[in-house]
């Protein structure tokens, strides 16, 4: 009950994988119904994640890391839901689903939190790819749909101990409300594409 709880549609996907030779392929999925489960059970880890506590730390930089390791979290579940989907990077069948007012309105968040794009400019500097560097131009110049180049870097740079919770002028708190939208959108999203295949699957023919 706790998977549905955190993933509305579980029990019924989970109903039609066993009905389907185990296989989650009804759904439109790759690998074994195994792969699935994981997913599941990271998705729902990484929307109960509630932060955490550091000894002698402010409240605000705390905050800052909660939601930093928060978006490191929910971005290991997106590439497994996505490498799960058979989506691969630029990820582009994924966001084909998302409605562009839900990725115009990430946007403004992040711009909002980062007036100056003080984060935004580290981010770039500390990105080694040119493919990466170059999505990121794209969403600086107003493609909202490569802010998930923006979400990537966000985790890739923290994972890797450039980024901190209070960097390059931004306050923690301004860290953490960008950390914290990008985190609730991707696992939104998710969880929406996810509700979207298992419609299918259900009026899927002799299985209704």
């Amino acid at each position: 009950q706790h998977l549905e709880d955190a993933l509305p549609g579980f029990l019924e996907s989970r109903k039609l994988i066993k009905a389907n030779n185990d296989s989650p392929g009804v759904l439109h999925f790759v690998g074994d119904k195994f792969v699935f489960y994981r997913f599941a059970n990271r998705y729902r880890m990484a929307l109960q994640f509630r932060g955490v506590t550091l000894e002698g730390f402010g409240k605000e930089t705390e905050q800052g890391y909660s939601a930093l390791t928060r978006i490191f979290l929910v971005w290991s579940v997106f590439e497994r839901y996505t490498e799960m989907a058979g989506v691969h990077p630029p990820y582009k069948p994924f966001f084909l689903h998302v409605p562009k007012s839900e990725l115009g309105a990430l946007a403004r968040v992040i711009d909002r939190n980062d007036p100056e794009r003080r984060l935004f400019d580290f981010l770039r500097r500390q990105v080694r790819d040119e493919i990466h560097k170059k999505s990121l131009d794209r969403f600086r110049g107003g493609d909202d749909w490569a802010v998930v180049y923006y979400a990537s870097a966000l985790r890739h740079i923290y994972v890797h101990g450039h980024l901190t919770a209070a960097a390059q002028g931004c306050t923690g708190a301004q860290v953490g409300m960008i950390c914290n939208e990008v985190s609730r959108s991707l696992l939104h999203w998710i969880g929406k594409d996810f509700a979207r295949r298992l419609k299918i699957a259900k009026g899927a023919p002799g299985r209704r």
